[in-house]
């Protein structure tokens, strides 16, 4: 009777855990999707400004090349 306890038991635990380590994949991949997307954005707003830097010295380049 004990043994069908302690099994029962048992089974209960690993169902448990198992239900906790998928709700921490989970949570893992969800935060993994949130730092990806702020890395991205801020890399996207500091590049926007590089570039924008580089096209207005493109621009005045060949301005100057053309006044020559």
């Amino acid at each position: 009777m004990e043994e069908n306890k302690n099994k029962e038991h048992q089974e209960h635990v690993k169902i448990y855990d198992k239900e906790m380590y998928i709700s921490q994949e989970k949570l893992r991949t969800i935060i993994l999707i949130i730092l990806v997307f702020v890395l991205g954005f801020v890399a996207g707003y500091f590049s926007k400004d590089l570039i924008s830097e580089n096209i207005d010295m493109s621009n005045n380049a060949s301005y100057n090349d053309v006044q020559s």
